[in-house]
């Protein structure tokens, strides 16, 4: 025969530990961060994406009640650092603070990777700076079809300097080729830095440079802006969008491929395991570009501040990654 009170007694005893265990569950997952945060920077101190990171650092932390801690860890083109990251753990405590495009696409197809962009959960690309083709002002060339008929005319003489695996040499390639040039029709010297090949330029010891147009406008009084690699043109440019200079010189358009992108990722298995920490981060970070004091902030540092959300970022640097293969292949 059952005993009804041991039945009752273990029923409620059931739901004591039921009742205990359900706040303290509830409380793990609200308490994230438990821990100090690291934001790991793939590139070097005191570029772009350093100072952006750790001008996010500061702000975050303040909402988010746990400290957080810039790194660098360079080398690799950002692949050192990328993989520094990959190796840490997915458990909220590490999140790749850099230039999330085009290095981290680059890193993948460049090197022997170990992770894919299928391990990284984007969550805003915050700073998106797009590449400026720009000649030396001394040089004659008022347009950029003016430059290539010039290339044309004399095969391999024209100097232009861009960063290897930047965008910047990409954009390069794609407009040789709406011109029906190619690669070996004018000199490409290439730089380790967007800082010397702009001292190249502005110097005249190159004619022309394909890099980012924020970091560009240092020696804007020593260049002639002829176009820009984007969907829209720029008040700081007096220059069209390189598809409108295609256009009105009879050329066909070309992608429009993304320059750097300076921002934030989370491992892909922390936005899984915890969605609900992982969109803490997003609102966090939302909410920081939202804050006007903040953004007058950034902007005093030349720092920028657009929101594109973790869906926006992740459509960009997966569209943009099947141009980039495309180009790395046929090198």
């Amino acid at each position: 025969m059952i005993d009804k009170k041991n039945v009752i007694a273990t029923a409620m005893l059931g739901f004591s530990l039921a009742a205990a265990i359900t706040p303290l569950t509830a409380a793990a997952q609200e308490s994230w961060p438990t821990q100090k945060i690291t934001f790991v920077v793939a590139l070097g101190p005191g570029g772009s994406a350093d100072r952006t990171a750790r001008a996010l650092a500061q702000r975050l932390q303040e909402d988010l009640g746990a400290p957080i801690s810039v790194i660098n860890q360079n080398g690799g083109g950002g692949h050192v650092g990328h993989t520094y990251f990959h190796n840490m753990p997915a458990d909220g405590s590490y999140f790749l603070a850099s230039s999330i495009h085009p290095y981290v696409s680059n890193a993948i197809l460049g090197f022997d990777a170990t992770y894919d962009l299928s391990d990284f959960a984007f969550i805003n690309g915050q700073w998106n700076d797009y590449d400026l083709f720009a000649v030396n002002a001394d040089t004659p060339y008022e347009t950029l079809a003016d430059f290539m008929a010039a290339a044309k005319e004399n095969p391999g003489t024209l100097r232009v300097s861009v960063v290897p695996g930047s965008t910047g040499a990409i954009n390069l390639e794609l407009a040789l080729e709406a011109f029906g040039l190619d690669k070996t029709d004018v000199n490409i010297v290439t730089y380790q830095s967007g800082g010397a090949a702009r001292t190249a330029v502005a110097g005249g010891q190159v004619d022309m440079t394909v890099l980012a147009a924020d970091g560009t406008l240092s020696i804007q009084e020593y260049i002639r802006p002829l176009a820009l690699a984007a969907d829209t043109a720029s008040d700081d440019w007096d220059a069209p969008t390189l598809n409108a200079a295609l256009e009105e010189s009879g050329h066909e358009p070309v992608p429009v491929l993304a320059g750097s992108m300076r921002g934030l990722a989370a491992h892909a298995a922390f936005k899984e395991s915890n969605p609900e920490a992982f969109q803490q981060m997003v609102d966090a970070y939302h909410n920081a570009l939202q804050d006007e004091a903040f953004v007058s902030r950034l902007e005093a540092q030349d720092i920028g501040a657009e929101w594109l959300g973790p869906e926006r970022t992740t459509e960009v640097i997966e569209s943009n990654f099947e141009i980039l293969k495309q180009y790395t292949s046929e090198e």
